[in-house]
């Protein structure tokens, strides 16, 4: 039997057909396991993963992304403290450099390019570090902890892995925005990369697998509603003795249309000196809208001081509750003093003196030199018409203060005869370098 195929209508005998025909059957299975590898990536060690078909977001990159999950590139065979391996990844070796801003898109025959979709920050390792100078500037990477909510496995650092948007790409002005700490979920798109030097360190999830670089994110959308707090702020910071305040966007999502009661709280370890409240306390959305509700935090001279303490915020709709999770740094106020008076207010008769003590506190380990200067006015109408006012003198004039010590400087305020009674007000000037504080004495001249 003869059969005739193409242009050219060639011969072609039955054990021939039998030969094309195995070969297109193994043809087919073939392309059938790449498609089903490219959706599916969760594959044995010592495969390979091909590039998937999903578009860059990012113009810079030119490699396709595979669709993906966190535990599909950090697996789920768990190290002794619970973190991923790096035998059980599902992209290994991922790239070779993390810094590099033209990454391959593909090593050893395994894709290095992936997207995931609906994974949460968790925002208290959401932060600016790790910075380097570059010929245009300064550059830090952006990291952060991002999880699977639909993760099922037990083990939470199987569930979640670490992300960064890298300094160079920034250097380079490739790199995308960095995200708000929110509760939105994401999508990412990134490059795997194995960082085994912090497989022993919590914040890296006890793994060296991370999405270094992010090359892009975005929101994830949904068909259900619900809301979103989001903060602008990767990290909020207050003084000690000082008070600031940050916004606090509600967002509908889907459609979302309810009220959302507020509420914040401090750890435990610094309630006692530390106060968060929020203003107002609910907000209505409409579907499409937002609203604003302002955190303010009131840290007292006693709080104690640490970059990494965490303010919890709650959203509440029905049943439906959302946590973000935010980090507070307390800091100590720069090195400065005070100056106090003792008596504040004296009262002379003409012809008489009065000594009045100067104390002068360092603050917040302020060390250095402190010049001193006095000088009167008067403070009611009587006063005005004296033509000789009280004299005031320190001595000394000029104080040395050690770090957290305090020092003392003696005002005398004398009066003449011809002073007249009145009031007047005996300022005190200190000044150090750009410090510059002052404390008052009221005088009352009486001839009682």
């Amino acid at each position: 039997m003869t059969t005739l195929t193409g242009a050219d209508r060639t011969a072609v005998s039955r054990p021939q057909q039998t030969r094309f025909a195995t070969r297109a059957l193994v043809l087919v299975v073939v392309i059938g396991l790449g498609a089903l590898f490219a959706v599916h990536p969760y594959i044995a060690q010592g495969t390979t993963v091909p590039p998937g078909q999903l578009p860059s977001w990012n113009p810079a990159v030119p490699c396709t992304a595979v669709l993906t999950s966190i535990e599909g590139i950090i697996g789920n065979q768990p190290n002794a403290n619970g973190g991923a391996t790096y035998a059980g990844g599902g992209f290994i070796p991922g790239i070779p450099n993390k810094r590099a801003t033209s990454p391959p898109c593909m090593v050893n025959g395994n894709t290095t390019f992936v997207e995931v979709h609906g994974v949460q920050m968790l925002t208290l390792t959401n932060v600016v570090e790790d910075c380097a100078q570059y010929p245009n500037g300064n550059f830090c990477d952006t990291t952060s902890n991002f999880k699977d909510p639909k993760c099922a496995s037990s083990d939470v650092y199987l569930c979640q892995m670490h992300m960064e948007i890298d300094q160079a790409w920034k250097s380079a002005g490739i790199a995308p925005q960095n995200p708000p700490v929110t509760t939105q979920l994401f999508d990412i798109q990134g490059f795997v990369y194995w960082d085994d030097g912090h497989i022993n360190d919590t914040w890296h999830s006890y793994t060296g697998w991370e999405i270094h670089p992010i090359s892009a994110w975005r929101y994830s959308s949904s068909s259900t509603p619900d809301f979103g707090l989001t903060m602008n702020l990767n990290k909020l910071s207050v003084q000690q003795s000082s008070s600031s305040t940050a916004a606090v966007a509600v967002d509908g999502l889907d459609g979302f249309n309810g009220t959302v009661t507020l509420s914040t709280f401090v750890t435990s370890k610094i309630a006692n000196t530390t106060t968060v409240t929020l203003n107002p306390p609910s907000v209505s959305i409409t579907p499409g809208g937002s609203a604003t509700s302002i955190l303010t935090i009131q840290a007292s001279p006693s709080a104690p001081v640490y970059n990494y303490w965490t303010v919890t915020l709650k959203g509440t709709s029905g049943g439906v509750t959302h946590t973000l999770l935010v980090t507070l740094a307390i800091t100590r106020p720069p090195p400065d003093f005070n100056i106090s008076a003792s008596p504040a207010s004296a009262t002379l008769t003409p012809g008489s003196s009065r000594s009045v003590t100067i104390t002068l506190q360092s603050m917040y380990n302020f060390t250095g030199t402190v010049n001193l200067a006095a000088s009167v006015a008067p403070a009611d109408t009587t006063a005005s018409l004296s033509p000789f006012g009280p004299s005031a003198s320190l001595s000394p004039a000029s104080i040395s203060i050690s770090g957290n010590g305090s020092a003392t400087s003696t005002l005398s305020v004398s009066t003449s005869l011809l002073t007249t009674p009145g009031t007047y007000t005996v300022t005190i000037k200190a000044d150090s370098g750009t410090l510059s504080h002052s404390a008052t004495v009221t005088i009352t001249v009486s001839l009682m």
